[in-house]
């Protein structure tokens, strides 16, 4: 996040959470802090202030939708609770070239939340001093010695990668917006699923040396603007955290089991030598009467169907005491490699089973949609790709674009669906009549679904419904937080207490069938 864009956001930021409460505080992900607020900008509704930081890609948006949380709250988040909720925003600084945010809390007691783009949230006792404004090249950059460019604070390393692409005036022209403020914002969105934000348009060449195809969205709120963006990057960061999470443990079960399929490995090549002593035993056995019952000898000699063959032998034992050894040592072998072969079937069915749950949660965590990445290595997995611990009254789909879809196969199935559904997930039926639940699971709120996900879904509960049998269907469609299982009614019957809209679909007979091979 740039310092200019930095500036634009908390200009446009700060009035509207003042007076706003700060309620509670999670840390969903590496270096990201989320902070619930409720009213300022005579909103009743809560928005969530989530900041990002590091050194790299920090970022600091507000928006509608929580993350989920499941981890437990580190000490600095326990900390911020202690001195922060439940305490009104008063008054703000921010420090746009330090890319710092601080914010007065109300009480008897002075205190300061500061949002650091790089070092993170902290608390402050003392207020900070009033930032002077920063100091503009005068004459334009053509002014600027080549050695001196970089000591100004305003030329921040986003803005100089996007000089280079502009001619003298233009940059000069650039500049001067920059300096005066305000103005609009653009989101950059690339084929590839990379998110970029800016205070200024980016060149062409710009976004051509960047790779891929990017289409530009000029937002006239900067708020929005980071809104979407946050939500595209940090909450999809932090869906593929968790899916990392859960995957971990089955990760290093599949690693441990791997040493020891080599372990196995190198244990049939010492068994496979034990085996083939037996040659050499049979060999010593068919020559026997060369030797006497006493002698001891540490090698002999013998011929072979090849030519002659030395064996080394244990002098402390006799010729015949030898042979029998190799006998037994031969017996060994064959018996290790027997049992070494069945060991060996049941650490690969472990392995297997392990990279198979390891598949699953890096495909769908919680059974949230794959990631792009994830899912074209999903793709080369497909016996992998759905769950396979769902109850036997619920089927899985993965649709087209790589979202988990659930589906009931009977009024029992209906409820456990349903039960299976974060808040924010969708829920799916066919309208004025009877049929299938489907749940199009989400990794969080912000997530979108594509419209090809959303009509798949619906023919998924149409074909079983009462339309089964039509050309179209109507489907309705809400978030699963609006629906809520009917009291002392028959399992699968439900309110629906707000609807997200309806749509008609074109039945596809074969869908099903397409839907359970990806």
């Amino acid at each position: 996040m740039d310092a200019h864009l930095f500036r634009r956001f908390c200009d446009a930021l700060v009035p509207r959470i003042m007076g706003a409460r700060m309620e509670k505080i999670h840390a969903p992900g590496p270096g990201v802090t989320v902070f619930a607020m409720y009213g300022g900008d005579g909103r009743e509704k809560k928005r969530y202030l989530a900041l990002k930081a590091d050194r790299r890609s920090p970022l600091l948006f507000s928006a509608d939708h929580r993350i989920p949380v499941n981890a437990q709250p580190p000490a600095f988040v326990m900390r911020l609770r202690k001195h922060v909720s439940g305490r009104r925003i008063v008054r703000a600084v921010c420090e746009w070239t330090e890319r710092r945010l601080f914010l007065g809390l109300s009480g008897d007691v002075s205190e300061w939340l500061c949002l650091d783009l790089r070092e993170g949230p902290s608390l402050s006792f003392d207020a900070p001093a009033p930032e002077n404004e920063p100091l503009w090249p005068e004459g334009g950059l053509s002014a600027l010695s080549p050695d001196r460019w970089k000591t100004w604070q305003v030329l921040t390393p986003a803005l100089r990668r996007t000089l280079v692409f502009l001619d003298p005036l233009d940059a000069d022209a650039l500049l001067m917006d920059l300096e005066a403020g305000g103005g609009d914002v653009f989101l950059y969105e690339s084929d590839q699923g990379r998110c970029e934000v800016s205070a200024w348009p980016l060149p062409g060449e710009q976004l051509a040396s960047m790779g891929g195809t990017w289409k530009e969205t000029v937002f006239e709120d900067p708020v929005a603007a980071l809104a979407k963006a946050g939500e595209t990057l940090v909450y999809g960061e932090m869906a593929e955290h968790a899916r990392q999470a859960a995957a971990k443990p089955f990760s290093a079960e599949a690693s441990r089991l791997g040493k020891l399929l080599a372990k196995l490995d190198g244990e049939e090549k010492r068994l496979a030598a034990m085996r083939d002593r037996q040659k050499d035993a049979l060999l010593l056995q068919s020559q026997l009467y060369l030797f006497s019952q006493n002698d001891k000898l540490d090698a002999v000699t013998l011929e072979g169907a090849e030519g002659p063959v030395t064996l080394k032998l244990d002098k402390k034992l006799t010729v015949r005491e030898n042979m029998a050894a190799l006998f037994h040592q031969a017996g060994r072998g064959k018996r290790g490699l027997e049992h070494l072969e069945r060991r060996r079937a049941e650490v690969r069915a472990q392995k297997e089973a392990a990279e198979a749950s390891m598949l699953r949660m890096l495909a769908a965590v919680n059974g949230a949609g794959a990631v792009p990445a994830a899912r074209e290595k999903k793709r080369e997995t497909k016996a992998a790709s759905l769950p396979a611990t769902l109850p036997k009254q619920v089927q899985a789909f993965r649709s087209s674009d790589g979202f988990l879809m659930l589906r009931g196969r009977d009024t029992r199935g209906n409820a456990l669906a349903l039960k299976l559904a974060a808040p924010h997930d969708y829920w799916l039926h066919t309208a004025d009549g009877p049929s299938a639940h489907v749940i199009i699971r989400r990794d969080h709120a912000g997530q979108n679904v594509p419209e090809r996900t959303l009509h798949e879904a619906g023919m998924l509960a149409a074909l079983k419904s009462w339309q089964k049998d039509a050309e179209s269907a109507s489907i309705q469609y809400s978030l699963a937080k609006y629906i809520h299982p009917m009291k002392n009614a028959a399992p699968g019957m439900v309110r629906i207490d707000r609807s997200e809209g309806s749509f008609r679909v074109k039945l596809e007979r074969d869908l099903e069938e397409r839907l359970e091979k990806n």
